[in-house]
């Protein structure tokens, strides 16, 4: 029951925000003067009882529709939009529009935007029900074609009509909200016709000329022309123009049996212009009617722009020249009109200081001026001339240059160059010396202290058979081109010196009209020397230090910046620590970063390591370099020995022991040193309170035993790091205090033994058959 409840109250709720919304709906802006209370119905526009005389919606005051007259092609479709404003021109929002049509045609679609009550729709196919729209939307038609889309916005309605017939289709849109009857309603008109259209593009005629116009009429749904259709031709503006035959500013003409419409249009007075032509297709009356008014279809503008040949002439030089150079001019005639020019001809004339020397095309010589003749020119298109002079005294030459066309059109221009006396200067400046294998860079500048500017300009540089330049070449060509009156420009040469002694570099700077000028720069080089040393001993065994001293020096007479001395220490070895500010990078490389030796100069560096590895040759390099390019490099060997070193250790497994019990002595030779121990012999013997039962050395190898002596066989070798085994036992005999001692001879420790001595308690049992403690030892207990 309590579900059944729930659901209730929730249609409940939605009556209630649904019955809201369709009131809201009416208009969101302000409420109108009654609201509906209940489904607006398509037969009651008005709200019931005493408000349908009453002004129900006092804010909306004005329909307008757009469009209200056009003609169309049959089948196609024609939106209609309907506007609804306030006395304040604010559109108004949720207004009911109705659609009704009379004639042919008939209603596609109506807007159905809207929610609940307020929603509308197409009723039948000749009247329908719309309401503003509350919000800006793009309606698109569902093709690829964006360009038929269209917005409706706020306060907008809109409905589509269409017919497939031709014929006129009325369409009446009444706002019911709108009280004043002279403002809520709007009549549109639509013409149906099958029909289509081409009229003339724009077209440009020499002035005083003549031009026809065609448009081309054709059924829309076929494509076929249309005949007796008559197109009227309106000279809209323009200078004075008019139709043929009759000189007429209004003409029409009868479409064709291709559907063809033709007029001529002629200047009355020949001047540049540009004349406007409105078009209208008119329709031929209707055969039920043949004797009504045609019906204008289309409207348009066309462009008739009467023009005249236009020629324009530049002649392009140096603004500066030198005198007895070549002056180089080019001759450019273009025609900027929209026609065609008849034959052109050029003429220049040869100012006094100026001499001609040759042109392309060649010119025909008449005096002082030289003439071409050009061809026809067709509109947007130029010809070049090139002519070439040689001035003969310092001034400025003017040079006027003209074009004239058959139609007595001309044109002139003019070229004025300055002639000037243009010179040429070098100088070289570089070091006085230099260091063998580095680098040195010349700076040569070139100038022009002369008035005019001087062309062609070329550095040729040349130095002796000492030097040597990255490219191989001797001389070197620079290319420096012009340089204005007063102008220099620096350019670098980097030479290396390949030897010792003193060496020339030459530089000629040449310029156009033989200019000439020379410079030269000698240099002296030397050759760096920088020698490395490095002192040490010959051997050390392994474990211990290593000592290197390094002796750099300057021996040469120039100075020697960035020395950076790196030693490379021996695998074999371990860095321990560097003297003189060196450090220890990677690898096993100490570098000490020296910085500057003067002439003679001496440092001293020391480095430190320990050695590793046994080695009969372990190898530290030391490179020295420096700036400019030196370098050297030394070696030092040294033989890293080994040397044996043995540990004797013995212990007794049992300890103290009873009269008549037994005891065994492990004892344990190891080579703790780094080279192989040989011929090792292990005696031992025992005191009279132990008596010797057995023994065994490494390998299970048997003992020599003689009284209380114990000898073992001679043991080969002992490597690095190895260990041997032997052991003794013993059979208590007497109580007290029993000594074990054990000699090692080899002959790599030279003839003294290495002994060692284990101590064990011996005590007698008390009684015949218990046991007693051991007595206490006979030595002092060890902390």
């Amino acid at each position: 029951m309590s579900r059944l409840w729930r659901v209730l109250v929730w249609m409940g709720v939605a009556t209630a925000l649904a019955a809201v919304a369709g009131c809201v709906m009416q208009n969101p802006s302000y409420f109108p003067h009654l609201l509906p209370f209940k489904e607006i119905k398509h037969s009651h526009a008005k709200p019931p009882g005493s408000s349908y005389f009453s002004n129900f919606d006092p804010y909306a005051c004005r329909i307008e529709v757009r469009p209200l007259e056009r003609s169309n092609p049959v089948g196609t479709e024609q939106v209609i939009i309907a506007t609804i404003y306030d006395a304040n021109g604010q559109p108004r929002r949720g207004r009911r529009v109705e659609w009704m049509v009379e004639g042919v045609g008939h209603l596609i679609e109506a807007d159905e935007s809207g929610f609940g009550w307020g929603r509308g729709g197409k009723v039948d196919r000749r009247y329908a029900i719309t309401y503003t729209e509350y919000s800006e939307h793009l309606v698109t038609r569902g093709n690829d074609d964006p360009n038929d889309d269209f917005m409706i916005r706020p306060g907008q309605t809109w409905c589509v009509i269409s017919s497939p017939v031709e014929g006129d289709t009325h369409v009446t849109a009444y706002a019911p909200e709108i009280h004043n009857w002279d403002r809520h309603k709007v009549n549109v008109t639509f013409h149906w016709i099958d029909a289509g259209w081409t009229m003339p593009q724009p077209a440009a005629q020499r002035f005083g000329g003549q031009h026809t116009f065609t448009t081309n009429v054709f059924r829309f749904s076929d494509r076929m022309p249309l005949a007796n259709y008559r197109v009227r031709y309106t000279v809209i503006n323009g200078p004075a123009a008019a139709f043929l035959p009759g000189r007429q500013q209004v003409m029409e003409a009868v479409t064709d049996t291709q559907g063809n419409a033709s007029v001529t249009i002629m200047q009355l007075e020949p001047q540049a212009g540009t004349n406007r032509v409105g078009i209208e297709i008119i329709r031929p009356p209707d055969p039920c009617c043949p004797t009504g008014p045609g019906i204008i279809i289309g409207r348009g503008e066309t462009l008739i722009q009467w023009t005249a040949p236009s020629v324009t002439i530049s002649k392009v030089g140096p603004p500066t020249a030198a005198v007895q150079q070549p002056i180089r001019y080019t001759i450019t005639v273009t025609n900027s009109g929209q026609l065609e020019t008849e034959a052109l001809t050029v003429r220049d004339e040869v100012p006094p200081g100026l001499r001609f020397e040759s042109s392309q095309p060649p010119a025909n010589r008449d005096g002082r001026f030289l003439i071409w003749t050009l061809g026809p020119l067709p509109p947007g298109r130029s010809a070049a001339i090139q002519a070439t002079f040689v001035a003969d005294q310092v001034g400025t030459i003017e040079n006027v240059v003209s074009v004239t066309t058959v139609e007595g059109i001309r044109a002139e221009a003019r070229a004025t160059t300055q002639i000037t006396t243009p010179s040429i200067d070098v100088s070289m400046t570089g070091p006085s010396t230099a260091v063998v294998g580095s680098p040195v860079t010349y700076q040569i500048t070139v100038s022009n202290p002369g008035t005019g500017p001087a062309t062609d300009v070329v550095l040729m540089d040349q130095y002796d058979d000492g030097l040597t330049h990255a490219s191989g070449g001797n001389p070197l060509r620079l290319e420096i081109g012009t340089l204005a009156a007063g102008e220099s420009r620096t350019v670098s040469i980097t030479l290396t010196p390949q030897q010792a002694g003193t060496f020339v570099n030459r530089v000629t700077a040449t310029a156009a009209g033989n200019l000439r000028a020379e410079a030269s720069h000698s240099i002296t080089a030397v050759r760096p020397q920088l020698s490395v040393n490095i002192d040490g001993p010959t051997f050390r065994y392994a474990r211990s230090d290593i000592d290197w001293t390094i002796r750099v020096t300057n021996v040469g007479e120039t100075a020697l910046t960035n020395v950076v001395v790196r030693a490379q220490l021996p695998a074999e070895v371990t860095f321990v620590r560097a003297g003189g500010g060196g450090r220890f990078v990677s690898g096993g490389q100490v570098v000490w970063t020296v910085g500057t030796l003067q002439p003679r100069e001496e440092k001293l560096l020391d480095v430190t390591a320990r050695a590793d590895r046994v080695t009969p040759r372990a190898v530290a390099v030391v490179t020295a370099t420096a700036d400019p390019n030196v370098s050297e490099r030394v070696e030092a060997g040294i033989e890293i020995r080994g040397a044996p070193a043995l540990r004797l250790e013995a212990l007794d497994t049992k300890d103290p022991v009873e009269v008549g019990r037994q005891t065994t002595y492990e004892i344990s030779v190891t080579n703790t040193g780094t080279w192989v121990a040989t011929d090792i012999a292990i005696t031992a013997a025992l005191s009279e309170q132990m008596r010797i039962r057995s023994g065994v050395g490494p390998g299970n190898a048997q003992p020599q035993i003689v009284g209380n002596r114990i000898t073992f066989p001679t043991l080969d070798s002992l490597q690095p790091g190895e260990t041997r085994l032997f052991s003794i036992v013993g059979e208590a005999v007497k109580a007290g205090d029993a000594r074990c001692r054990i000699e090692l001879r080899s002959v790599s420790i030279g003839p003294d033994p290495v002994i060692e001595e284990e101590s064990t308690t011996v005590f007698q049992s008390v009684g015949g058959g218990g046991s007693a403690s051991p007595p206490p030892p006979s030595r002092p207990p060890q902390p």
